[in-house]
């Protein structure tokens, strides 16, 4: 797989230091990681530089002379000579102070970026190329590829772009051809030999060739806009930079800037533009504005080149190059072959690659019609199979994983998000509680309340007629004064519920276990109390039948569930048992929780258990205190044909228990609201109000996992650029919680977080096989 190493040289100067970084990326992936140093001070290196321009432009100059050569014997060019030899010496001086300013130093972090380019260089050698971002341009005219820790690796390219190099999209379009589409600008030729090119670029295999010779501007601009599209812009005869701007000289007459014919670039950049040469003098300033225009690569010589360096490194580029030699290679095995020319030292400094570090390199063979025509679509359907099967190692990882428990936790608070997410329907008219709360306690001056002071609240209550009343509060021995009275009122009263606490055996011994219901109550009038507590302290879970075995208490449905049976029998809706044993109201099938449902693994599934849907974070149902009730202080609409539950509230009791909307002490829901909450939740779904919070079947939630591991492969499949490969992912990633919790407020609990972990794991495995596949 390609990977690139970005250098950055950002803010500083030669007399300060520059800051740097490291960073490593998978080629067109995503960054692996960044390293920060400081690169210490150099005084000298940019002096040596411009003294080995002015002895390299001078030696340009008498190049150019007809029959010009170095023949120390001769005395006529003993000029020459002297100025080669000071050629040399400032070209060694160059790359020895660059070599030596790149050594270890007291800086710790440019320590550390070279280990480590160091450590990349040897284990990746034949696919890692450099990529230096810097601001101020001397740093792009560094002999970058002398620097002693690429010796040793041949096959390892540079390439130049400033810090703030945005990142952009590959063409849309494609050139529609089945071979390299080219056109070949050759501007004025004054001194100049381009037969030498014309010929290198005539006998290239697999291109389709379009040449113009001193085209008029609007000829260039017309030929730009072909529709057909071209895959290389070459660029041979007189260039020039001034004040960072770049000017090509179409003939003797006719010159002209990259701004004047942008637009023109654009649209052959849309049609599939990918590379632009400029074989050229001075083409710094052509690369940085052809940058702006988002042409992907540029190659260009940045000083005054010679006709036959030229000709040298445009014909071995292009050798290796289309016989399948990456990019950055070609032009390295190119720019190293020029030091034949020893009448020119630093010749080999001359050609630059100009691009985006994010952008992956085309190949020769990439930009053949097997990659353009029908798109990319006839190379890449075939590789749908395969995105098909990593996406299934993706899901096959995250269900083993879900099905060991590993994503309980997160998928619980997922569900706390989504339950926190939903509108609140406030309160249930049906129902009205009676709290007790601290003050009433301290006005009793008795707790447990005595059964005289419930027996008044519910003679208060049962005048008004309510459907039935729920008592949540345990009577399992005498609180005198007024026991005889409340059992015997226990007795009479059908439409009174009250509680007992089913528990679980502390051993396994004989002896008997929970909590009984009031030695007065009649089995069918009696709920159990017991809550399916998570081992978080949170309650999610709505336990409404069980076996109470060898308990004491005996009941078998839950103090909710008997409520929510006596209010529906009024409303000619009773209970009934399907052939699996599962209660169904209305058209409603209760179908418990299992040990493995959804995102539960490993619980107690004891009884008959479903998802509780909590009504309200806020109020359940009207409430008032056990001081007004028996004062008379309530609406008395508020009781007739209501379901009542009296239950303490009070934070000294201790009966609060932790829900999705918090575990905070002020956050904690008393018992008796739970109960409610249930209540309501029973009502609703009898009522077809609501739907019954349930899973997906095994089958179908492995499918929609599944589909999102898909999604995620086909973010890569789909497109070639970083950019939108991530705008895709972030379109997907948005969806799929909006999706959730779409079906969540319809009674669905659709699987969350391992659809996103499943589409994380396929994006990855199917980026890293694309990048290896590029």
């Amino acid at each position: 797989m390609g990977r690139v190493a970005v250098l950055k040289i950002g803010r500083g100067n030669f007399h300060q230091g520059f800051e740097v970084s490291l960073e490593l990326r998978e080629d067109g992936g995503s960054p692996l990681g960044e390293i920060e140093g400081r690169l210490k001070a150099n005084t000298d290196i940019e002096g040596l530089y411009l003294l080995w321009q002015q002895s390299f432009r001078n030696l340009t100059a008498i190049a150019r002379a007809p029959g010009w050569e170095i023949e120390e014997s001769l005395a006529t060019n003993r000029a020459t000579s002297e100025i080669a030899d000071d050629c040399w010496q400032r070209m060694r001086q160059v790359e020895a102070n660059l070599n030596q300013w790149l050594q270890p130093s007291g800086e710790l972090g440019w320590q550390k970026i070279r280990e480590r380019l160091n450590k990349e260089l040897a284990s990746q050698a034949d696919t890692i190329r450099l990529a230096i971002k810097a601001k101020d341009p001397i740093l792009w005219k560094l002999p970058w590829h002398t620097w002693d820790l690429l010796s040793h690796y041949p096959n390892v390219g540079v390439s130049y772009s400033p810090v703030e190099y945005e990142s952009w999209e590959i063409a849309k379009h494609q050139t529609q051809s089945d071979r390299v589409r080219l056109l070949a600008i050759f501007g004025d030729n004054r001194h100049l030999d381009l037969e030498a090119d014309r010929k290198v670029i005539a006998n290239l295999n697999g291109a389709q060739t379009v040449f113009c010779h001193q085209p008029q501007a609007r000829d260039l601009i017309a030929q730009l806009r072909d529709p057909k599209g071209w895959d290389i812009f070459f660029f041979a005869g007189h260039s020039q930079t001034v004040e960072q701007r770049g000017r090509i000289s179409l003939s003797a007459r006719e010159s002209i800037e990259t701004d004047q014919f942008k637009h023109a670039l654009k649209e052959a950049i849309q049609r599939g533009l990918k590379i632009a040469i400029f074989n050229s003098c001075e083409g710094l300033g052509l690369a940085q504005q052809l940058a702006d225009l988002h042409v992907p690569i540029i190659i260009v010589m940045q000083e005054i080149v010679p006709d036959k360096v030229a000709q040298s490194f445009l014909k071995e580029f292009l050798r290796e190059y289309a016989a399948g030699q990456p990019l950055y290679i070609a032009v390295r095995r190119a720019q190293e072959r020029l030091e034949e020319f020893t009448d020119l030292p630093g010749a080999t400094w001359l050609p630059m690659i100009y691009q985006n570090p994010s952008e992956v390199l085309p190949t020769w063979k990439d930009l053949r019609a097997m990659t353009k025509r029908n798109s990319r679509r006839q190379l890449e359907w075939q590789h749908l199979p395969n995105i098909l099967v990593r996406s299934l190692v993706a899901t096959g990882l995250v269900m083993a994983v879900r099905f060991l428990g590993g994503l309980q936790p997160v998928e619980l608070w997922a569900f706390d998000q989504l339950m926190r997410l939903q509108s609140d329907r406030g309160i249930d008219e049906r129902l009205l509680v009676v709290k007790v709360t601290e003050q009433d306690i301290r006005q009793q001056r008795q707790y447990p309340l005595s059964d005289r002071v419930i027996l008044q609240a519910i003679e208060k209550l049962q005048v008004h007629q309510p459907r039935a009343i729920g008592l949540d509060i345990y009577r399992d021995f005498p609180v005198e004064p007024g026991y005889r009275e409340l059992a015997a009122h226990i007795q009479k009263n059908p439409r009174l519920v009250t509680i007992c606490e089913v528990s679980q055996p502390e051993s396994k011994g004989g002896n008997k276990f929970g909590v009984a219901s009031p030695p007065a109550s009649s089995t069918e009038n009696v709920g159990f109390s017991d809550l399916a507590v998570e081992p978080d302290g949170t309650v999610r879970r709505y336990l409404f039948h069980l076996n109470p075995g060898e308990s004491l208490c005996q009941a078998s449905y839950a103090f909710s569930a008997e409520l929510a049976f006596r209010y529906l029998y009024s409303e000619g809706i009773q209970p009934e048992a399907t052939s699996e044993g599962n209660l169904k109201l209305g058209s409603t099938v209760f179908q418990p929780l299992e040990r493995h449902t959804g995102f539960y693994h490993n619980i107690d599934t004891r009884g008959h258990q479903v998802l509780l849907n909590y009504r309200s974070s806020q109020k359940v149902a009207r409430e008032v205190t056990l001081t007004e009730v028996l004062q008379n202080d309530f609406p008395p609409q508020w009781v007739k044909d209501r379901l009542i539950l009296i239950g303490v509230v009070a934070p000294s009791v201790g009966d609060r228990f932790s829900t999705p909307f918090g575990n905070e002490m002020d956050r904690k829901m008393p018992g008796v609201i739970i109960h409610a909450q249930m209540v309501s939740q029973m009502l609703s779904i009898a009522k077809e109000e609501r739907s019954l919070l349930r899973f997906l079947p095994q089958g179908l939630d492995a499918l929609w996992i599944w589909s999102w591991a898909i999604t995620g492969g086909l973010c890569i499949w789909g497109f070639h650029s970083l950019l939108y490969r991530k705008i895709a992912s972030a379109v997907a990633i948005v969806i799929l919680p909006n999706l959730c919790f779409g079906l969540f407020s319809i009674g669905i609990c659709a699987p969350l977080v391992p659809s996103a972990l499943a589409f994380a794991i396929a994006w990855g495995i199917t980026n890293r096989f694309s990048s290896l596949s590029h």
